[in-house]
């Protein structure tokens, strides 16, 4: 987004909707980009009402609706619908979100938001993964089990990766059960020539792969003391969420390329300021960069790669007491499988589309990432 350029009508007033995070980060970010600081700040807790942030006070929203339709709001939550119809029933008209990229540590636009975005999309869906080929490693339990459940719903075949063909039978059967043929196959990802093995065998004994999910990771106890984590943790934690997927995309890439069509999606993670995970967090942040650097290449190539954070979920990695269910995944792990245009190198934050349905997980995702609504 241009630095100065103000995405307003005539609004007179300015306010941020939404004291958070993603607020917190992207604040110096909002103001260069609307060329001034706003003149309100806007949340639903009371306890932030009164205070001032940045110099500047947050209001509640009561007293931002009686301020008339002469204020633009701009939203600067993920999950912008609720405040949406919140400020609609309050009357007012000029309302805009704030959208993030790379984790929600950089603006990527501020679109208008009107009643089309609240609804549900009625959009014929046109299947691109339907009859394909998709790999997923780590399938046979958490989120590559939602992963390969949702494909296998949408009528693409499965192969199905884990460290022993046996831990995906169950997995097999439920997908098998849906209508779609299921090939598993076994290798140790933090084992290099288990990794090397595992891709040959794919080149000369499986379907041609067209759509990748690299899910695997492991996330390991690393000491109490985040001064003295161990070289081989950093290690064990490169090798499999690192390297295996890396070596995975290079050997498959290619192939996707020759055919024109691919689609290659890396489960990662957004978490930051956390020492003691930070073999866990290193390597995923090193896939990232992975992404951000390599996909750029991959222009009119037919094969498009993203990113996905899953959010914090309740797998044997998240452990009981994370937030989020696991199925809470689906669609929004799925969104870089099935949509096309500009989505290379793209974040899709899971949980920003939990309990929506997948044609309407496509219709926010093109509008959240739309490069031509700043208008």
């Amino acid at each position: 987004m241009r630095p100065g350029y103000v995405p307003l009508n005539s609004a007179s007033k300015i306010c941020l909707f939404g004291v958070g995070v993603s607020l917190s980060d992207c604040y110096q970010q909002l103001i260069q980009s609307l060329g001034r600081k706003p003149d309100y700040l806007c949340d639903n807790s009371p306890g932030k009402w009164g205070r001032q942030f940045w110099g500047v006070s947050c209001i509640s929203p009561e007293e931002l609706g009686r301020l008339g339709e002469r204020i633009a709001v701009i939203i600067t939550v993920r999950r912008y619908e609720d405040i949406h119809l919140q400020l609609s029933a309050l009357g007012l008209k000029e309302i805009f979100v704030a959208c993030f990229d790379r984790a929600y540590d950089i603006v990527g636009g501020i679109h208008r938001l009107g009643d089309e975005q609240l609804a549900v999309s009625h959009e014929s869906f046109v299947n691109p993964v339907r009859g394909r080929w998709t790999l997923i490693t780590g399938a046979a339990r958490g989120i590559g089990r939602q992963i390969a459940l949702g494909m296998a719903g949408l009528g693409s075949n499965i192969i199905a990766h884990s460290r022993q063909i046996a831990h995906t039978r169950e997995l097999a059967d439920s997908c098998a059960g849906l209508g779609v043929e299921v090939l598993p196959i076994a290798a140790e990802l933090g084992d290099p020539q288990e990794v090397e093995a595992l891709l040959d065998d794919l080149e000369a004994n499986f379907p041609p792969i067209d759509l990748l999910f690299n899910n695997a990771a492991i996330s390991l106890p690393c000491g109490a003391d985040p001064w003295n984590i161990a070289s081989a943790d950093f290690q064990a934690h490169f090798s499999i969420n690192t390297i295996a997927p890396i070596r995975i995309c290079y050997r498959l890439i290619p192939a996707m390329m020759r055919r024109g069509f691919g689609r290659v999606i890396n489960i990662s993670s957004t978490i930051q300021k956390r020492p003691g995970e930070m073999a866990y967090a290193c390597s995923k942040a090193a896939l990232n960069k992975f992404v951000h650097d390599l996909a750029p290449s991959l222009e009119g190539t037919g094969v498009m790669m993203s990113l996905v954070c899953p959010g914090y979920v309740r797998t044997d990695m998240g452990g009981p007491n994370a937030p989020y269910s696991v199925e809470s995944v689906i669609p929004g792990a799925l969104l870089g499988a099935v949509l096309d245009g500009d989505i290379n190198g793209r974040w899709f934050i899971a949980q920003d589309y939990a309990g929506l349905d997948l044609p309407t997980a496509m219709k926010k995702a093109k509008f959240y990432y739309a490069q031509d609504q700043e208008v």
